[in-house]
């Protein structure tokens, strides 16, 4: 399956390396899968790799060390191995216990049986580093890891190590919220408690399956098909917001047809000439109202809390305990309950999947939402209105949902023109598909219609009692937006 030896990465090149890469294909950028003296080249023809009788592989040139194992087996025979994993085994001999392996010592790639996370053991990480660029395997400016705080978060994208580029939230049990498509390419190894061994993610799959980093910073999984090319099965960023916090703090990106969306959180507002929202008054501890956010990737954990696996209702309770919880959800998987302070990050919102995210409000937000349904029930503007005009009963309609805007915009693609069935004088028709699966379409009436609220209200009213085989039934409406 793979073959060890010098490579160049650049033709009629006497610049050499130690790598490992697939049999019977050219060792180049795309098929090297392990590379040993990345930090430095060798000329080949002074080169030697070394295996000593105490157990330390060595790279020499011209008498001097380029690079080692720096293991010892403690033993007088050792034993080199290239598995069909594509795992580079350094063994004791007389114990076949392992003393060293490529495996944990990743460049660009992981191969089934690798770790992406990080070692308790040796208090050392396991991720991968891009190439310098295509023809210069030394450490590039792109790192892949799980960052451990409390709660870890799993493919951290980096630059350098610090600017974060992206993320794919905590595993919730069965695969990592943002990439729900790994369900069955990923294998979570997590250890909680004292006896903490190792903590992070394996790739699942056939020995020529593989995650690489490209030198650009891109994510590419697949197989390959051919010499040259690769059957994928991910490739990141798939869109923008995949690239982190795209829309700035407290706010949630949604991907659009052509564009993504950004909107902010409930009770808080765009910030101005920066990306992002704020809360409309300071944070209050008077609060005991949440609403609910389905369907997200949860905020970036750096500012989050592990309360362990209880209930919905408990981990509410725990968040109203805490006057700095401003949000919490409970997924699956080993962290249960989770809560958060400061700025929420990172967040985007999925037609399906994803977890349900509770956002505490403003005590101030709380009284007017109560007012407001004292004195009108329901709100809705139309554009041909007088100013100030607004549409305070929709009271023969209490059997009909309301549906938020966001709901609408997720299901119709944002409204756009792939989805759009028709349109008339009062505006267009949108086909779309909720959550469920239910199929709908979706009058949007235009902002320039002569329909005002009367007959928006005749509308709803007269289809809403029409119960027959052959018409369409109606499932709700959304005043939300103009």
């Amino acid at each position: 399956m793979f073959q060890l030896g010098f490579f160049s990465p650049v033709n009629n090149s006497a610049t050499a390396y130690i790598g490992i890469w697939y049999y019977n294909h050219p060792p180049r950028e795309n098929k090297v899968v392990w590379v040993a003296n990345r930090d430095k080249s060798v000329d080949a023809s002074m080169a030697s790799l070394n295996l000593t009788s105490d157990g330390n592989l060595i790279l020499f040139e011209e008498g001097t060390k380029v690079w080692s194992t720096g293991t010892s087996a403690e033993l007088n025979s050792a034993r080199l191995q290239l598995l069909d994993s594509g795992n580079l085994a350094l063994t004791a001999g007389n114990s076949n216990r392992t003393v060293w392996q490529s495996f944990d010592h990743a460049c660009d790639t992981i191969l089934p049986g690798m770790k992406l996370g990080f070692d308790f053991r040796t208090n050392t990480p396991w991720q991968f580093v891009s190439w310098m660029s295509a023809t210069d395997p030394s450490p590039g400016k792109y790192i892949v890891k799980m960052e451990t705080y409390k709660v870890p978060d799993f493919l951290i994208l980096s630059v350098n190590g610090s600017a974060k580029l992206g993320r794919t939230g905590p595993w919730n049990g069965q695969w990592l919220v943002d990439l729900p498509m790994l369900r069955n390419v990923l294998n979570l190894i997590y250890a909680l408690g004292s006896e903490k061994s190792k903590n992070g993610v394996s790739l699942l799959g056939g020995p020529k399956t593989r995650e690489r980093l490209g030198d650009l910073g891109s994510i590419v999984g697949g197989e390959p098909a051919c010499i040259h090319e690769w059957n994928s099965f991910l490739s990141l960023p798939r869109d923008d917001c995949d690239n982190y916090n795209s829309c700035g703090n407290n706010s949630v990106c949604t991907k659009g047809y052509y564009s993504i969306s950004c909107r902010c959180l409930e009770g808080l507002v765009e910030i101005g000439s920066v990306v992002g929202c704020k809360r409309k008054e300071p944070f209050r501890c008077s609060s005991n109202q949440f609403r609910k956010e389905p369907s997200v990737k949860v905020p970036d954990t750096e500012n989050a809390t592990s309360r362990g696996k209880i209930s919905l209702e408990a981990c509410n309770k725990l968040c109203l305990d805490d006057c700095s919880c401003v949000a919490y959800a409970v997924i699956n998987g080993p962290y249960g309950c989770i809560t958060w302070r400061g700025d929420l990050l990172d967040l985007r919102s999925f037609p399906d999947g994803g977890d349900d995210l509770y956002i505490r409000l403003q005590g101030v937000l709380v009284r007017r939402w109560r007012n407001r349904a004292s004195t009108c029930r329901l709100q809705l503007q139309f554009p041909n209105m007088e100013k100030g005009l607004a549409l305070c009963s929709i009271s023969a309609l209490d059997v009909l949902p309301s549906y938020d805007l966001h709901t609408i915009k997720i299901a119709t693609n944002d409204f756009s023109e792939e989805n759009k069935l028709g349109e008339g004088g009062f505006g267009a028709v949108y086909k779309g598909q909720l959550d469920d699966g239910q199929k709908i379409a979706v009058k949007k009436l235009s902002r320039y219609s002569s329909q005002g609220p009367n007959e928006f209200l005749n509308e709803l009213s007269v289809i809403a009692k029409l119960q027959h085989t052959n018409l369409v039934r109606l499932l709700g409406y959304c005043i939300e937006g103009d």
